[in-house]
């Protein structure tokens, strides 16, 4: 790995580091609501913590983990000749090959597995919207009830570590930019209750405003309404048998 890439990833676990110490640094008022959810883990757990990488986009399975048959690119070349434009390069697993360029994650290879029986539906072929919503939700759209995400049922299952910390947080998720739409649609804890829903962090190099009250409302005045809110939810027939 050249300086180059090794400063880039020193910023990226850097910035990583910052928007969790950021949520990990909330106390009122979202340590107190954490505080109020059941929020009881389900079964035991075997790992602390899943860490998902979702790097959607054009990463082609032929020319990063399932290489086929090397045809170096030159002017003219008919696009049907090529499957692969990166040679094969072995792993630390026999017969396991990767494209030449992923050598860090092919010496670590004995410690995963790669899945390369799965083949999509057909849900509308390059539609991404339809694609990203079966694959977080395992639930094919359209749906007549809104479909929990897989870190939902993960945060309803195992519940947090710590408690003023949510049990599922979703960083880097803008929705102000590519398919808004469907992101909104499965970041969502769907008909499992929005106490076990994503916490979101846009940005990770900012991560503290995701836990700050509202523009012009002070911490004191949130704590109040929270309070309010609580008092008359209490009070109410619908909250005995509703989410947190």
């Amino acid at each position: 790995m050249d300086s180059k890439n090794r400063a880039a990833r020193r910023d990226f676990i850097k910035k990583m580091a910052a928007a969790s110490v950021s949520a990990a640094s909330v106390s009122l008022p979202l340590a107190s609501f954490l505080s109020s959810c059941n929020l009881r883990p389900a079964i035991s757990s075997k790992v602390d913590t899943v860490i998902l990488l979702w790097m959607a986009g054009g990463m082609a399975h032929t020319e990063t983990f399932d290489p086929k048959a090397y045809v170096p690119y030159e002017k003219g070349v008919e696009s049907k000749r090529i499957l692969s434009t990166f040679p094969k390069i072995p792993t630390i697993v026999d017969d396991l090959y990767f494209s030449k360029g992923l050598e860090s994650i092919g010496s670590v290879m004995d410690k995963g597995a790669i899945i390369r029986s799965y083949k999509s539906a057909d849900l509308g072929h390059i539609l991404h919207t339809r694609h990203q919503y079966h694959w977080h939700t395992c639930y094919e759209p359209p749906q007549s009830v809104q479909a929990p995400h897989l870190g939902a049922w993960i945060a309803k299952e195992l519940g947090p570590l710590n408690p003023v910390i949510p049990p599922f947080i979703a960083m880097g998720q803008r929705f102000t930019v590519g398919e808004a739409e469907e992101l909104k649609t499965f970041h969502s804890a769907g008909f499992l209750g929005t106490e076990f829903g994503p916490f979101l962090i846009p940005d990770p190099s900012s991560g503290l405003e995701s836990v700050r009250p509202p523009q012009g409302m002070s911490v004191k005045r949130f704590e109040a309404r929270y309070r309010l809110y609580k008092e008359l939810s209490q009070k109410s027939k619908v909250m005995e048998n509703g989410s947190d």
